[in-house]
């Protein structure tokens, strides 16, 4: 299955397989480099070399990575036109490799151009299908770089979302995972240093300013550089100094940050830049300067809420498609009943022909989405027990997301109740015993027994109805 991924992360190129078109690979480690370094537009103009060279070889893996990387590189950029072009092109020419691992790297373009439109639940989506078939990958190294990569883009979804827990925690798997490799080079150096910056972010947004430059500072000390893409650490830096009032070295980060963003073609990091800068310059009361970025921001802001609009059409458009494909796979054989049916069977059997193959179609559907599901919650279920036997501080946060309606129901019978006694009814849910509890939370079982009584009375549970019971009636209604 790793076989074809491998052409997607040119640094395993070269180590894992025998190639034989070697000119092309070179071309492929050198365009690796590019993007590290930020430099979008020169990632384009090589890749576009590396299809020209690919195609006058008849070379479908070229071919296939050159897509890939226009297509990465177009998203960069925010142009998901043309990025949904070139994955569809790629889908194509992916044909012609015979690999097995062709859905991970579909999902993860799919989530990165569902991230730039907003599209936050269903980029969750894709990615969440990467962390099962990310099990089958047999090669170390390679495993570690598509699951990090892929808790990565799930925390910027759920920081985007506005769920900062969440955000937090999958940035914080990524790096456990990233810390996995006993040395790292400059593809796992390069992806820790951007977690690092991303969980900056999300403290920032929680008003956490020292937390915020902890992570920045242990992101400044990575020895790995991101060139242009460096815009970021300056942004956060110019934030930080900005809401301690130290607004000319925050004015000195921002214009830092926009020079990078501007040699990277990354649009929107500018906008955002301008609009920042604009607001420290109005704090300092130099109103011209305000006004100067203030125009930029609007200008630049005006034409990318255009680019938006057809980058969302198109996208949309393409996540359409891919639900009509995978429903036409499905009916093919119901239509061609149907043709048939149309020549050789009167109208009224044709009806009811037609309606019972629906019926059972649907019904074939929903077993398996039910299969799906359930394949989830196991994995979700058994998370949590882990989370809660090791009385982690994200078990809360987890719990409330595989299992939304429970917390609102108690909540709704008890309004009063705080977190930790929320907490308390969710390992009764989960069907721990008293001594389970006890030994988890690091109290005495007495005491345990002791607060389920008094829950017993706060949510009203008769006597003679067994608690555990009454948690799960509570979570089916």
């Amino acid at each position: 299955m790793v076989r074809f991924f491998i052409f997607f992360f040119p640094l395993f190129l070269l180590s894992q397989q025998k190639i034989t078109q070697q000119g092309i690979d070179l071309k492929l480690k050198k365009a690796e480099t590019l993007i590290c370094k930020g430099e979008t537009d020169a990632y384009i103009r090589l890749s576009l070399s590396i299809l020209e060279d690919s195609k006058s070889v008849d070379y479908p893996r070229g071919k296939a990575v050159a897509y890939y990387n226009l297509a990465t590189g177009y998203n960069l950029k925010d142009s998901y036109n043309k990025s949904n072009q070139y994955l569809k092109l790629m889908e194509s020419e992916l044909k012609n490799t015979h690999e097995d691992d062709q859905e991970i790297a579909m999902n993860i373009l799919y989530s990165n151009n569902y991230y730039g439109i907003k599209m936050y639940d269903e980029a969750l989506k894709k990615l969440r299908k990467n962390l099962i078939l990310v099990k089958n990958v047999k090669i170390d190294s390679n495993r570690s770089y598509i699951k990090s990569l892929t808790l990565i883009s799930m925390g910027k979804n759920y920081y985007k979302k506005g769920r900062h827990d969440s955000a937090t925690y999958y940035d914080k798997k990524a790096i456990e995972e990233l810390k996995t490799q006993k040395k790292l080079n400059s593809i796992f150096g390069t992806n820790l240093k951007i977690t690092l910056l991303n969980l900056a972010e999300v403290k920032f947004s929680e008003n956490k300013i020292d937390s915020t430059e902890l992570y920045l500072k242990s992101a400044q000390a990575m020895p790995v550089r991101l060139g242009n893409r460096e815009y970021q650490t300056f942004k956060i830096s110019g934030q930080i100094h900005d809401v301690r009032k130290e607004y000319d070295s925050a004015i000195a980060d921002y214009q830092k940050a926009i020079e990078l963003a501007g040699k990277s073609k990354a649009v929107k990091n500018m906008s955002e830049l301008y609009n920042l800068i604009s607001q420290t310059y109005e704090k300092a009361g130099r109103m011209d300067a305000r006004d100067e970025y203030l125009s930029k921001y609007n200008i630049l802001n005006d034409s990318l809420k255009i680019v938006e609009s057809e980058n969302l059409e198109t996208t949309v458009g393409l996540l359409i498609e891919e639900k009509q494909k995978i429903l036409k796979s499905r009916n093919n054989f119901l239509w061609f009943g149907i043709l048939i049916g149309i020549v050789f069977v009167i109208g009224s059997f044709l009806f009811i022909l037609f309606r019972i193959r629906k019926k059972n179609e649907i019904l074939e559907i929903k077993e398996k989405e039910s299969k799906v599901l359930n394949q989830r919650l196991n994995l979700a279920f058994e998370e949590i027990i882990q989370l809660a036997k090791n009385n982690d501080s994200e078990f809360y946060t987890r719990f409330e997301e595989v299992y939304p309606t429970f917390f609102p129901k108690l909540l709704r019978i008890e309004p009063e109740l705080q977190r930790s006694e929320l907490k308390f009814c969710a390992l009764l849910f989960l069907n721990f015993s008293t001594k389970d509890i006890a030994a988890y939370t690091f109290v005495q079982p007495q005491s345990v027994q002791t607060r389920k009584n008094r829950m017993r009375k706060r949510l009203n549970i008769p006597s003679d109805q067994d608690i555990y019971t009454w948690m799960k009636s509570i979570a089916e209604k």
